[in-house]
């Protein structure tokens, strides 16, 4: 692969370009990950719940928005179908899926998703109650999860995109092709299927396939809290392009990077505190 980052990380960057949030490229089950849960994600990438007493398991959230998606590629991607008939009735199909799909990379890398429909949007009420309560329980945050904090840092998940079946694929040179059987009962709309399956024209692909029946998250949004180093209060960062360094960092230099950064905004605070009092003598 030309970027010699993780794949998970490469999935997640190359589909920044859709407006849902962060992609997972490994399977994680709605039922541990949702709006209103604290977590990390670890050093394999794999999602952990944090547990505390005053746990946001039970933050309000809206009631659940069903959607109906195609597929979701990177700008490098293209999609073309290569066979059968849009409109064409799933049931109709039990064994072999209606349409077939070829998925192209056009440069060194490239990344697709789809999806089984409906599409389910979960997220909460009030992101500033989620603010408040890390706030609330820095203290107890910090006490006992001081080295998952230091190492990796900690998300409150906002929202969420679930479905009950997605598969994910990253495509890791110019000459990379995929294609997917799936179904295009919605015309215009295709949508995966039991019945859909995938085939490699090669080995540079990476290509996977999630089920979970309380449903496999393909996007999340949320807020990062990292340490400071100084005071005791956790640092929170919101928006793709500010998370991006924390999300898709893997390497040392990246959290060295990340700590200088934020020792530099702490100092630049300092001289102007300084200069704040010095003028009011």
């Amino acid at each position: 692969m030309a970027n010699k980052s993780r794949i998970d990380r490469v999935f997640a960057r190359l589909l920044m370009n859709h407006p849902y949030g962060w992609a997972l490229y490994k399977k994680v089950s709605a039922k541990d990950l949702h709006p209103g849960t604290c977590g990390y994600f670890d050093s394999d990438g794999d999602w952990k719940i944090l547990k505390i007493q005053n746990h946001l398991l039970d933050a309000e959230s809206r009631e659940p928005e069903p959607l109906t998606w195609g597929p979701k590629s990177s700008e490098s991607v293209v999609c073309r179908q290569i066979g059968g008939s849009i409109g064409a009735p799933a049931m109709a199909l039990p064994v072999e899926a209606s349409v077939k799909l070829s998925v192209q990379c056009q440069s060194e890398e490239g990344a697709f998703i789809v999806t089984e429909n409906p599409v389910l949007r979960h997220q909460i009420e009030d992101e500033g109650a989620a603010v408040g309560w890390v706030k609330a329980n820095t203290a107890e945050l910090v006490k006992t999860y001081k080295s998952i904090i230091d190492h990796h840092g900690i998300w409150i998940i906002t929202k969420t995109y679930t479905s009950h079946r997605c598969a994910v694929a990253v495509m890791s040179s110019k000459s990379s092709s995929i294609e997917l059987g799936i179904s295009a009962d919605i015309p215009g709309i295709f949508t995966f299927t039991p019945s859909s399956e995938w085939k490699s024209s090669g080995t540079d692909s990476a290509f996977e396939v999630h089920e979970d029946g309380q449903g496999v998250v393909a996007f999340i949004s949320g807020i990062y809290f990292s340490k400071r180093i100084f005071g005791s209060e956790l640092k929170e960062t919101r928006g793709q392009d500010e998370q991006k360094k924390r999300f898709l960092r893997g390497k040392k230099e990246d959290i060295k990077l990340e700590e200088e950064e934020d020792l530099d905004s702490q100092e630049e605070y300092v001289v102007e505190l300084f200069n704040c009092t010095a003028s009011q003598e």
